[in-house]
């Protein structure tokens, strides 16, 4: 069964017997891409962690009327911790990459961040189109959770808002915190059988420039923590998609624990 997005009202989810149109794109895929579908009822999420099945009953104008037929919480993508990648942004394809493979690998917020030493300054009407790579990357994973995208913020910005769980920063291997011989790379991360989990795990990763002198001291001042990530540099989507799979498998240590 094919996985649709449904825009819909967080106040007022669709439930049961509505009837709601699909935007213009997921009509035209619907009704151009597949003539009309193979599969008589279709499988829709709201990217707010709600999954349904809603059956095609006819057209308004161009766009496509779904029936709802069922209508589910998918819990897992609710339960902590949660995960928060913020990722200085790089030239266009990469990061566009990065943010496509952080909604597979179970991000639930990305957070653009405008770093001293990068050299991107992101312009007005790229969330847009940020949006649309990550609700595309939402249905070809079978997710129900479209990670909230926020706006570019520097470093400083991030961190005061950072209050419900630790937070970790990419740190490169002349850092001294990439260790070799078989030790795990990764440094100053909780033992999840100790303690409830936190709400949110963060981590950030920087541009290939790397941190300036000013950014690793707010880090210092905020209690960040540096994650190696081996002995090798690594390009900022490499490193994200690093830091963010280390990230995940804390959880999942602490949602099997």
């Amino acid at each position: 069964m094919r996985q649709f997005y449904l825009a819909t009202d967080p106040d007022q989810p669709p439930r049961p017997g509505d009837r709601v149109s699909l935007d213009r794109d997921e009509s035209h895929h619907l009704f151009t891409v597949l003539r009309g579908g193979r599969d008589p009822e279709l499988e829709l999420v709201d990217g707010r962690g709600h999954r349904m099945t809603g059956l095609p009953c006819g057209r308004d104008g161009k766009l496509a009327r779904v029936e709802i037929l069922t209508f589910t919480t998918d819990q897992e993508e609710f339960r902590e911790p949660r995960l928060a990648l913020a990722c200085a942004v790089v030239k266009g394809k990469r990061f566009e990459w990065a943010l496509e493979k952080a909604v597979e690998l179970g991000a639930h917020e990305f957070l653009p961040l405008e770093t001293e030493l990068g050299v991107i300054d992101p312009r007005p009407g790229k969330k847009d189109r940020w949006r649309s790579i990550m609700t595309a990357a939402l249905k070809q994973s079978g997710r129900s959770w479209l990670p909230v995208l926020s706006d570019p913020a520097p470093v400083k910005d991030l961190l005061a808002r950072c209050s419900t769980g630790p937070v970790y920063y990419g740190a490169a291997p002349e850092d001294g915190t990439a260790i070799a011989g078989g030790v795990p790379f990764w440094t100053g991360i909780p033992d999840p059988d100790k303690g409830d989990p936190p709400s949110v795990l963060t981590v950030l990763i920087g541009p290939e420039g790397g941190w300036s002198p000013a950014e690793l001291s707010q880090f210092s001042r905020a209690g960040a923590r540096p994650l190696g990530m081996g002995p090798h540099v690594l390009r900022t989507e490499t490193a994200a998609l690093t830091g963010l799979t280390i990230l995940q498998a804390l959880r999942d240590r602490w949602l099997s624990g």
